[in-house]
């Protein structure tokens, strides 16, 4: 806190340690903290005993803790003293509290930078908690002395003088009119003076900085407040060229520009004058709350300050030269300023040049200020949405000419002027090259007109995108505003005018203003479309369709129960079908025939059907009905069809749409008593799955999200065609094997020379004087026959790199598909049904039929390039978290025991012949194989086929030298499964233990030891088991039938000749798999394993190991045996005991002859002999 504690001022209350540790969480950094802090330590204190001298001494921690710059210290310590100022009147006075914080925060010219700078801030910090004790409005001396006090701290330092002009403009509120007069308006005045620098000619209020345009304005604002600028005689009192009286008047901004714009160093910040300037015009006073905004002041203020000095122009001359702070600066004004400002003023500030600001920065996203002009779009968009809209679609219909026409090429041309008739006079060449330059200039504008059109797009689509998905609750009015929103995007995505419509505003222009208001809303649309200048390029329809598209995604039906007829996408249907049928002024841009027409009807009816069957439904279902899955889709094929681009694909989708529908929806509506299910259902959602794939192959978010909510509504009707179905996308086919082929030397096909013969045909069309003049010149002649050859070449380059770049677009493509299929599958396996335990059946036996497929996908892309890493981790993640769901039950029925053995024996014949990756595909087919066993041993009775992939697979994994088969499934079922990992493994473990042939034995040693380790994993959960009863029989008899096989592998293995192959380490593990065979037997049956026990007790005995680790294992092995350890052959060993002794004699000697000497050692000696021979 910067203090020491006084031993007379500590308090002695009892609870002094909590009392002591409030001091130090007043510094942390959250509030809520801080405050509550502050809370307990003035309830500490209302209770305390000793009250008096614990308030004292809290005024002095307090005091004394405002220079410290730890955390949030200021902010809790002066929040803290002044409640306690505002609590303890009567023991606290604010004379002795000022005075104490003087003498404790004084500045010294002997204190570091540092320190004056914490001591000041501190004094800062004091002085405002006085004031928010509520107590200094009633002491006007005391109250008079902290203004001035603030008005001379303002002069340490030029960083400091806007926090301490904000402190006196704060308390300056309290200070009466008489006071202020006499006390301090002659300070204040001699704030506002100013020095000129030297060589400057400003002079007065243009030499200002903005911290005194800060306290000018506000003790402006102050003299009209409290009425000193109408009473005379006050104001006469006042010192003359008393500036702040008129500091911010009509005709007079201009002088705060140059001020003003030097603020915008400390951007991203807003100066606090802007506050200032700009509170005081829109914010009247409490007197003239009914005063309307002075719009004019605004007007001018924000022209001279902001546009022609922050924005700035083309013209210096007129402009101050601009930056990125400035600008940057403005954009920041106009997000505080907006949402103040009537419709009138605010439609009258989005001057061109701010409105090119704002599209320099808000197109490009490597530009400096690209967030915060977005952001100001946004705070515009949120503030005044009708506004925002209305000027956007302005912009649409006719942008602003500063948008398109470049400076630069207006100055060039305006030089060109006078010279144009010299150019056309002087031959057709010239004429020529004018010509050429004038299309330039006008594809330039036509593109820049675009760009313009484009970028109001984004902007009004982004605002919608805000608005649509806004939670709260929203009224007519902003839903109207949508509405007319949506219905400007669709028709300028598909409409256009019709004749009739161009014609119509000829004939009555007259009545054209008494007709606007019985206008209905698709005519106001098309007569803004009338006023397109120029005309709308096809890119830019094409871009508003897109985004329209990008729509289509909001609002879907969901869990939330929310209707499909409520979503986005019904109301961007109903606008398109409202435009398309009932108003003879709209046109489609590619005019539909009459088949598609009748199509379009069609989808319509069913479309209406749904909705009124939506609407009859009382109750909100959270899962999505089949018939929302089928609005939706004629919804979004119905708009695909009045898209020209689409309309082909959008045809065979309509037309397999109706049947699938006839079929399954109009099934549903007739209920008969059989509840049969024919073959034509499935049929049926096999091809609705079909269009589902179809329409998540298209580049469209939208599309992809409502087949994902038309998905889960087929969830319940999938079979396993319709997952065949999914799965073949994943299946690589010729085309794929031949794109990995390298291709740059590829022959060019017929079709690319074609192409090319098209385009020299074009160019030698073009140059026919050119050719003339070829045939009567042969050296020319050939120099263009060597020109045409080396276009030839350059020409084949092209195409096969063109070639390259479209084939691995294709495989992006293809690969993104895959990834969006995948994504449904996820979204099936997930799927929890709740219904009956046959459709949970169904549910399983169906996840399980994925299992070989997706594995077989993932071995085959394991190794794949860079470009198929994101597909081969999808694969990955899904099988092993969604698909082998180890947490979840065990699916149990012969249906799913058949089909995981049936993926069980393709994922090991796989596992056998394709090499495995250890961290992808190995991980995968270990958790698989776990998996699978753990399903088809569910049920008590055994399984015959399981148990022989099993065998083969431990004696392929252990035999075998170079096997692939992974073995920590072995260990891994043994560790989730005891039970089924004993039935399945304990049978082949034993027979590759005890194997004397070397075609059945362990490949090597290591292999061997393997073995007795997982037989020992697999006997210590078979003896959990066993004592608490829930072995079963059938695997104590397996346990019998293999215990001579056990005995005889390990008392093999303990022979003398293996005993001394192995190491150390690996004869712990036979070591440990002897424990834990001896700790079985002894829990089974006793006199049947009395005899084995002893052979191996006996073998264990015998083993001759130097190891102490080893040595420590055998008198494990006896004492679990019951029977006494005695050491084997311990003649020998007492011998050796006694001839320790001996043993330790020698080893010193040893030492001491092997005893080395240091280098420094022979160096010393050196120089001894050196000096003895001298």
């Amino acid at each position: 806190m910067g203090a020491k504690q006084q031993d007379g001022d500590e308090p002695s209350s009892p609870q002094k340690g909590d009392f002591l540790k409030l001091f130090w969480t007043l510094a942390e950094s959250e509030r809520d903290v801080r405050t509550q802090a502050a809370v307990q330590l003035l309830a500490h204190l209302k209770s305390s005993a000793k009250q008096e001298t614990e308030v004292q001494y809290t005024l002095k921690r307090l005091v004394r803790g405002l220079a410290s710059s730890r955390d949030a210290a200021r902010q809790g310590f002066s929040t803290a003293l002044s409640g306690l100022l505002s609590t303890f009147p009567k023991q606290l006075s604010l004379q002795s509290t000022h005075e104490l914080l003087r003498d404790a925060m004084e500045v010294h010219s002997s204190m570091k930078p540092m320190e004056q700078r914490e001591h000041m801030f501190g004094r800062l910090f004091g002085l405002l908690a006085l004031h928010r004790s509520g107590r200094l409005s009633a002491d006007l001396p005391l109250l008079v002395a902290v203004v001035k006090e603030l008005l001379e701290m303002a002069t340490f330092k030029r960083w400091f003088r806007e926090t301490c002009y904000e402190a006196v403009l704060t308390l300056l509120s309290d200070v009466p009119a008489e006071q202020f007069v006499t006390e301090l308006a002659t300070p204040i005045h001699s704030a506002l003076q100013i020095q000129p620098s030297k060589g400057s000619d400003e002079e007065g209020v243009e030499a200002w900085n903005a911290d005194q345009v800060l306290l000018a304005v506000g003790v402006q604002r102050y003299l009209h407040a409290t009425g000193i600028d109408q009473d005379e005689e006050q104001m006469k009192q006042l010192p003359e060229n008393f500036a702040a009286a008129n500091a911010l008047q009509r005709h007079n901004v201009h002088v705060l520009a140059r001020p003003l714009r030097g603020s915008s160093s400390c951007y991203p910040r807003v100066h606090s004058a802007w506050f200032g300037v700009f509170g005081h015009i829109l914010n009247p006073t409490k007197e003239d709350t009914s005063a309307a905004i002075d719009g004019e002041l605004f007007q001018e203020a924000w022209t001279v300050l902001v546009e022609n000095s922050l924005v700035g122009g083309s013209s210096s001359e007129d402009n101050a030269p601009t930056s990125h702070e400035r600008q940057g600066l403005a954009l920041k004004l106009f997000e505080l300023v907006a949402p103040k400002l009537p419709a009138p003023v605010l439609r009258a500030i989005l001057t061109p040049r701010f409105v090119k600001c704002l599209y320099n920065n808000g197109v490009a996203k490597r530009n400096y200020l690209h967030e915060a002009a977005r952001h100001c779009l946004k705070s515009f968009a949120s503030c005044a949405p009708a506004e925002f809209f209305h000027f956007f679609r302005k912009q649409f219909m006719s942008p602003l000419s500063i948008l398109v026409m470049s400076t630069s090429a207006d100055s060039d041309g305006e030089e060109e002027k006078p010279k144009k008739k010299q150019k056309l006079s002087a031959g057709g060449f010239d004429a020529l090259i004018e010509i050429e330059e004038k299309k330039e200039r006008e594809e330039a504008v036509t593109r820049r007109t675009d760009r313009a059109r484009v970028w109001a797009v984004e902007t009004m689509v982004a605002a919608l995108t805000e608005l649509l998905s806004s939670k709260g609750e929203v009224d007519d009015e902003t839903t109207k505003l949508q509405d007319n929103v949506l219905r400007f995007l669709v028709f300028h995505a598909f409409f256009t005018p019709s004749d009739e419509a161009e014609s119509a505003p000829k004939k009555s222009k007259k009545s054209k203003k008494s007709k606007k208001s019985k206008s209905s809303e698709p005519d106001e649309v098309v007569q803004e479309a009338l006023t397109v200048t120029p005309a709308l390029s096809e890119n830019v329809a094409s871009y508003t369709k897109t985004r329209l598209f990008s729509l289509l995604s909001l609002g879907l039906a969901g869990a939330d129960g929310a209707r499909a007829s409520a979503s986005v996408l019904s109301r961007i249907f109903t606008i398109a079908q409202g435009l398309q049928t009932n108003n003879s002024a709209v046109v489609l841009r590619e005019p539909l025939s009459h088949e598609v027409s009748t199509q379009f009807s069609a989808l319509a009816d069913h479309i209406g059907t749904l909705r009124s069957k939506e609407l009859d439904e009382d109750t909100k279902k959270t899962r999505r009905p089949l018939s929302e899955a089928f609005l939706l889709l004629f919804m979004s094929t119905g708009l695909q069809l009045l898209d020209a681009e689409q309309r082909d694909d959008a045809v065979v989708v309509a037309a397999d749409l109706d049947k699938c529908y006839a079929q399954l929806v109009a099934r549903e509506n007739k209920k008969s008593k059989k509840s049969k299910k024919d073959d034509t259902d499935e049929e049926s959602v096999v091809v609705l799955t079909d269009l589902l794939l179809s329409l998540l192959s298209q580049d469209s978010s939208a599309l992809r999200e409502i087949v994902t909510q038309v998905f889960r509504s087929l969830l319940p009707l999938l079979n396993s065609d319709c997952l065949t179905t999914m799965v073949n996308v994943f299946q690589p086919t010729d085309t794929d094997a031949a794109e990995e082929e390298d291709d740059e030397f590829a022959p060019i096909t017929e079709n690319d020379e074609e192409n090319e013969e098209e385009e020299e045909e074009v160019v030698l069309s073009s140059a026919d004087a050119v050719s003339d003049a070829l045939r009567n010149d042969k050296k020319l002649a050939a120099l263009h026959q060597e020109d045409l050859a080396l276009a030839a070449i350059v020409g084949q380059v092209k195409v096969r790199s063109q070639r390259k770049k479209d084939l691995k677009r294709a495989r992006l493509q293809t690969m993104h598909f895959q990834l969006r299929v995948l994504d449904l599958l996820q979204v099936f396996v997930s799927q929890r049904p709740e219904q009956t335990e046959v459709a949970t059946a169904k549910h399983n036996t169906l996840v399980l039929s994925l299992v070989a497929p997706l594995f077989r996908v993932l071995a085959r892309v394991q190794n794949a390039d860079l470009e198929k890493l994101v597909l081969r981790d999808r694969l990955q993640a899904v099988l092993l978290h969604k698909v082998l769901r180890a947490k979840d039950k065990i699916p149990s029925g012969e249906a799913a025991q058949s089909e995981a053995l049936d993926a069980l024996r393709q994922i090991v014949e796989l596992i056998r012949t394709v090499p495995m990756d250890k961290d992808h595909s190995g991980k995968v087919a270990s958790a698989a194989v776990v998996y699978l066993v753990r399903v088809i041993c569910r049920s008590e009775a055994s399984n015959e086929e399981a148990q022989k992939i099993i065998h083969s697979s431990v004696l392929d994994a252990f035999t075998k030298k170079h096997s692939r088969f992974p073995r920590t499934s072995f260990e891994e079922l043994l560790t989730k499964s005891p039970a089924v990992g004993a039935r399945v493994l304990l049978e082949p473990l034993a027979a590759v233990a005890a194997a004397t042939e070397k075609e059945d034995a362990a490949v090597d040693e290591f292999s061997k030891c393997e073995v007795f380790r997982l037989l020992t994993v697999l006997l210590r959960g078979a003896t959990k088991l066993q004592q608490s009863g829930e072995l079963p029989k059938t695997q104590r008899s397996a346990f019998k039938c293999v215990q001579k096989s056990l005995k005889m592998a390990l008392v093999r293995q303990l022979y003398p000749e293996s005993v001394q192959q192995l190491k150390a380490k690996r004869m712990k593990v036979v070591m440990m798999f002897a424990l834990q065979l001896v700790k079985f037997w002894r829990t089974d049956d006793k006199k049947a394993t009395d005899a084995d026990i002893r052979a191996v007790v006996e073998a264990v005995e015998a083993v001759d190991s130097k190891s102490p680790v080893v040595k420590g294992m055998v008198k494990q092995v006896s004492e679990a045996a019951g029977i006494p350890y005695a050491a084997a052959n311990g003649a020998k060993k007492e011998d050796e005991d006694e001839l320790m002794p001996e043993a330790e004699e020698v080893e010193p000697k040893k030492t001491k002859k092997t005893k080395t000497k240091s280098p420094k050692d022979k160096q010393k000696k050196k120089r001894k002999r050196s000096i003895a021979e001298e």
